[in-house]
């Protein structure tokens, strides 16, 4: 593989665990509609497209109808609750460390995101992920989102002149790739993830932990 110049991160899934903390948000929201809970398992297959989204699959699974002006009220108490909840994710084992050995390398990192802009820079921040980021597009601050190629684009505009077949896309989700492919960006897919992109797509190339990353862009090690 071609040592590209810049990396496109997804979030959930990828960088982060989130599914406990969107899977308690979620069922907080229920419980105070007196809803049944929504197992985890069912939960994680809901994260990547954004909370609305995530809140058309919960009703969807829970027999409700479809109702776009309930389903927009639902997401903004899921997101207010979800903000209260704490960091809204935890780091993936030695993210951080390969983090700082990528920019070490010279390479610049950003991350695209369903999730809300607000929501998904607070947890990047939370974390300690932030200060090796130039930047981060969440689903509300690009023109359209992930599958649109048009996320993807707006994210390599944080970058120093790099074109799209000088980027890479990590990510977990199948929008991941659809955005990144129809950008011009190649992809690795992180396995380990909530998307299930490895079965799918076994032609990309995949990693089965974060810490896989340097070794596989073949980075040099100490």
């Amino acid at each position: 593989m071609n040592s590209p110049r810049a990396l496109i991160f997804d979030l959930d899934g990828t960088l982060t665990d989130s599914a406990p903390a969107i899977g308690r948000a979620l069922n907080r929201l229920w419980a105070d509609m007196q809803r049944a809970p929504i197992p985890q398992v069912a939960i994680r297959g809901y994260i990547g497209d954004g909370p609305a989204a995530l809140i058309k699959c919960a009703r969807r699974d829970s027999g409700l109808e479809p109702d776009l002006v309930a389903e927009q009220a639902e997401a903004n108490e899921f997101l207010r609750i979800y903000a209260e909840d704490g960091p809204g994710g935890e780091i993936f084992p030695g993210a951080i460390e390969v983090c700082e050995e990528l920019v070490s390398a010279g390479l610049e990192l950003a991350v695209c995101t369903n999730k809300p802009q607000d929501a998904a820079w607070r947890l990047l921040s939370m974390l300690g992920l932030a200060p090796f980021l130039v930047g981060c597009v969440g689903g509300d601050a690009a023109p359209l989102r992930k599958p649109d190629p048009a996320h993807v684009l707006e994210t390599l505009k944080l970058f120093n002149n790099v074109a799209p077949s000088q980027a890479l896309m990590v990510g977990d989700g199948l929008q991941d790739v659809a955005a990144a492919e129809a950008a011009g960006v190649n992809v690795i897919v992180a396995s380990y993830g909530y998307g299930g992109v490895s079965t799918a797509r076994p032609d990309l190339p995949s990693i089965n932990t974060i810490t896989d990353l340097p070794e596989l862009l073949a980075l040099k090690r100490d």
